[in-house]
């Protein structure tokens, strides 16, 4: 078991946010200290890498400017080498008792930041009885949503709340960049160049300054993490090529509608035997990890929502691959995580009617629906197709509709519901 001078470094090593450029990201920081206010657990979830330890060590930093001492934040990685022996809740219980006895002051209150809990079999037990004394204020973190529609939902409902932390936003890559954009017109080469970078390498911050070669290799290192912590541990995997097959199909395919008897014909005929309910098994996985987003398709005749075709998205823009050829696919996939964020995830669709016109998003908040239709180049041979779908679908319901674009080739302006992509972007 942990020493006590073990247990003191792995908190310093766990709370430690090193010399990378301090970016505010006010949404979730307002979040983490309003929740602090109750005695709920509150769970971040989110992709790996997106930057949820960095939120909760920054949140430490706050609560020791308000005056709570060091010792009791008890702040773990549980991803540190010094805790690889922690890998049950009874371990976990005696590294608690220790950090007690040997650390903690127990007449102040105590914060609990626990971090990739995920690895710890049986955490939820421990977090429980925690919470049920009524004494502690206690946050976890994770990278797979196991960790609440699994085991929080089951042992600890009512009893918690959820953040999930998205990959940087386009305004929080221009921050971190030191990149002015509050005037888009008066930076706009600047701002214009930061977008491509963008587009093409996403919203996770620790590959911002990589070269194209070693965001590559992040990325694929990133992929495998996945796969092996997060997804072939956890549910005990053994096909992994048909696992990997099934994510590289879909992300290759994003931005189209499709079905499981269609990804699961495209595999078998590369001689990959494989059940459309394995499929829909490894599609969940794969959501599970956040590295996934599946998309519903909304009938307006209906009001409802149709769930046997699909789309699917994933969590940032540095899983796809390709050259510029597919900048129009990174273009809708990078509008879609940005609706989540304005939106909320349970909040969008696409839209389709009989006749096949489509709309790529179609947001529905509190009644109040909005529409989307992203274009990569408007030109004088698809304003026709790409507004027309708009004004078909306000056939069916009430909403505004607006083209997100990011080149204009139209020779006359005739309509005014559209938008460069980056003014979209900048919207406060």
């Amino acid at each position: 078991m942990i020493t006590v001078q073990n247990l003191v470094k792995a908190i310093f090593e766990s709370k430690q946010i090193g010399l990378s450029k301090e970016v505010q990201r006010p949404k979730y920081s307002k979040w983490l200290d309003e929740a602090s206010k109750n005695r709920l657990i509150k769970a971040v979830v989110g992709f790996r890498r997106s930057g949820k330890s960095y939120l909760l060590k920054m949140f430490s930093n706050r609560l020791i400017a308000r005056g709570v001492p060091g010792e009791n934040i008890f702040f773990l990685n549980f991803e540190n080498t010094l805790l690889r022996e922690v890998k049950t809740v009874n371990e976990l219980r005696k590294i608690w008792e220790i950090y007690l006895q040997k650390i903690a002051n127990i007449n102040k209150e105590i914060y609990i930041i626990w971090d990739e809990l995920q690895i710890v079999e049986g955490w939820e037990k421990l977090v429980r009885t925690l919470y049920e004394q009524d004494r502690f204020n206690i946050f976890i973190s994770g990278s797979n949503s196991k960790l609440l529609s699994g085991e929080l939902s089951s042992s600890l409902s009512g009893r918690s709340i959820e953040l999930e932390v998205l990959p940087f936003s386009f305004i929080e890559y221009l921050k971190s960049q030191n990149i002015k954009y509050n005037n888009y017109y008066q930076n706009i080469e600047q701002i214009d160049h930061a977008f491509i970078h963008y587009l093409k390498r996403g919203g996770l911050p620790e590959q911002f300054k990589l070269n194209e070669d070693l965001a590559t290799s992040y990325k694929d290192s990133l992929i495998r993490k996945v796969l092996l912590d997060d997804i072939i541990e956890r549910y005990q995997i053994d096909k992994i090529a048909t696992l990997k097959e099934v994510f590289d199909f879909v992300k290759g395919n994003i931005t189209s509608t499709t079905s499981l008897k269609k990804i699961a014909d495209r595999i078998t005929s590369q001689g990959i035997s494989v059940s459309i309910a394995t499929i829909d098994n490894y599609l969940y996985y794969w959501q599970t990890s956040y590295a996934l987003n599946k998309l519903t398709k909304y009938n307006f005749q209906l009001k409802r929502i149709f769930e046997k075709i699909n789309k699917y998205y994933v969590i940032d823009n540095i899983l796809l691959t390709g050259g510029d050829e597919n900048d129009e696919k990174r273009l809708e996939n990078l509008v879609y995580i940005e609706l989540i964020r304005r939106y909320g995830r349970n909040n969008i669709y696409y839209a389709q009617n009989e006749n096949g016109y489509e709309v790529d998003f179609l947001t529905n908040q509190e009644g109040v629906k909005s529409f989307f239709q992203v274009c990569h180049t408007l030109n004088d041979g698809n304003i026709k197709r790409e507004f027309g779908n708009l004004k078909i679908i306000k056939n069916y319901l009430d909403g505004e509709g607006k083209i997100l674009y990011l080149n204009d080739q139209r020779t006359e302006f005739q309509e005014n519901n559209s938008l460069p992509v980056v003014e979209w972007l900048l919207e406060k």
